[in-house]
């Protein structure tokens, strides 16, 4: 066993950190898809479509 961590420890230890991000971004995600979405919603309440137009023509 030592062996093979000595020759694999380092592939262990990355394969470990990147498991561990996605999980940490499998969490954080929807939280900030949900924040994200609000911001996005709450913009597009407030941007009145037919005065861009008006300035795009």
């Amino acid at each position: 066993m030592e062996v093979f961590l000595q020759e694999h420890g380092k592939t262990i230890f990355i394969a470990v950190c990147i498991l561990l991000l996605v999980g940490v971004a499998y969490v954080v995600g929807p939280a900030i898809s949900t924040a994200v979405q609000g911001v996005v919603s709450g913009y597009t309440d407030t941007v009145d479509y037919d005065s861009v137009a008006g300035k795009i023509h």
